[in-house]
């Protein structure tokens, strides 16, 4: 399966030239910029007609990249109270 490395790749080298173009959607195979569209929906189309069901890349074209983090949050360990602190049965007097 190829993991588009290439694709970014090209797409990181190509992004001078192609911010004359921000904001449009641009189509990338291997180190082929194939094509730069208006719509998100032009470009995916114009790359299953030249590609096939080989893969490619549709990027929108950004001076400044998206950056997605996601971690697992861990809950904080608290130190478990006494036994008998919080029970339902009154305490005896």
């Amino acid at each position: 399966m190829n993991d588009l490395k290439q694709e970014i790749a090209t797409y990181k080298r190509q992004l001078p030239d192609l911010l004359g173009q921000q904001g449009k959607f641009v189509l990338i195979k291997g180190d082929e910029v194939a094509g730069t569209f208006e719509s998100y929906q032009d470009a995916p189309t114009a790359g299953y007609q030249r590609f096939k069901l080989n893969s490619f890349l549709v990027k929108q074209i950004t001076a400044v990249g998206r950056v997605s983090k996601h971690c697992k949050m861990k809950a904080p360990k608290y130190p478990r109270p006494p036994l008998g602190i919080f029970s339902s049965i009154p305490a005896p007097l």
